[in-house]
């Protein structure tokens, strides 16, 4: 009975750990394309800041009211 409970509770144990490390790959592939689609960034080419205010222009980094333009991603 001992030597069941035994065998039962390490299959237990193998199984979650196999289950772990399939999901920490998933997780390693998402992370890698959280990363991508960072890095790609939002620019585009047609960015206009307005007036002064309290938020970032993407050009100068300066303080503006508005910042208007189309944006792409990718």
């Amino acid at each position: 009975m001992r030597q069941t409970i035994y065998l039962f509770f390490i299959g237990i144990v193998a199984i979650a750990i196999y289950t772990s490390s399939s999901v920490r790959i998933e997780l390693n592939s998402l992370i890698l394309e959280n990363a991508k689609a960072l890095a790609s960034g939002e620019r585009s080419e047609n960015i206009r800041c307005v007036s002064t205010g309290s938020v970032d222009c993407p050009i100068n980094h300066s303080k503006v009211y508005a910042v208007f333009g189309g944006y792409r991603f990718g």
